[in-house]
C-alpha cells in the first residue's frame, strides 16, 4: 500500500488494466502516468521517476482482521455495478499451481507461483518464501556483510523486514513476478538461517 501524497500533491490511483513484467500497472487520474507497484515508481508519463512512499499494510483474512480490529468500517458493496463482490475473481488463479500467459508462452509452474516476500534495498535483492515465514516466524541471514531479517507477525500475518536494523519495504507477490523485476534475487525457501 502506498501514500497518495507524491511531491506535495494528492493523487487518485486506479488500475490501468495493463501488465508490465506480469504485474498490473496503476495509473493516476491527475496525469495518467503509469506506476509500477513492484518498483514503487512512475514508469511513464509526466510523473516518470517519481517514487511512492510505502505505508504499513498486511495481507490477511477478514476473520483474522476483524478479531484484531472489531470496530473496522467496511465500504459498501452497493456500488451501482452488477459485480458479485463476495466472490474473488482471481480465486481459481490463486489455487492453481499454474498460470496462463498466452497462446505462445506458457504460464508459471509450481515453484514460480509461490508467494514470496521480496526485499530490494541498496544492493540487497532477495525473496523469502511466505510459507517459510509462516513456519519459522523469523528468517535472518548476513548477505554481502549486511544483516537481513524478515519477520512474520502470526496475529495478522504482516511481514516486516530490516537491513542492518533499519526497516525496509517488503512486497508480497509471486516469485515469477519478483524475479522479472529483480533477476539477481536469491530465493530463500529451505529454512536456512545463521
Amino acid at each position: 500500500m502506498y501514500s497518495r501524497q507524491v511531491r506535495g500533491k494528492t493523487f487518485t490511483f486506479g488500475v490501468s488494466g495493463l501488465l508490465y513484467k506480469s504485474n498490473v500497472l496503476m495509473y493516476d487520474r491527475q496525469t495518467e502516468s503509469l506506476w509500477s507497484q513492484i518498483e514503487r515508481r512512475a514508469v511513464t508519463g509526466v510523473m516518470s521517476g517519481a517514487r511512492l512512499d510505502v505505508l504499513s499494510s498486511t495481507l490477511t483474512s477478514w476473520r483474522r482482521w476483524l478479531e484484531l480490529h472489531p470496530d473496522t468500517l467496511v465500504l459498501t458493496a452497493n456500488t451501482g455495478y452488477s459485480r458479485d463482490y463476495s466472490r474473488d475473481p482471481y480465486e481459481d488463479y490463486y489455487r492453481s499451481r499454474h498460470g496462463l500467459f498466452g497462446l505462445f508462452r506458457g504460464g508459471p509452474g509450481e515453484e514460480a507461483k509461490m508467494l514470496v516476500a521480496g526485499v530490494a534495498d541498496s544492493g540487497i535483492e532477495l525473496a523469502v518464501q511466505v510459507e517459510l515465514l509462516r513456519r519459522q516466524g523469523l528468517w535472518r541471514q548476513t548477505l554481502s556483510g549486511r544483516r537481513v531479517e524478515l519477520r512474520l507477525d502470526a496475529r495478522d500475518e504482516s511481514i516486516s523486514a530490516t537491513v542492518d536494523g533499519r526497516t525496509v519495504p517488503t512486497v508480497v507477490t509471486y516469485w515469477f513476478v519478483w524475479k522479472d523485476f529483480y533477476p539477481g534475487s536469491r530465493l530463500m525457501k529451505d529454512g536456512e538461517t545463521d
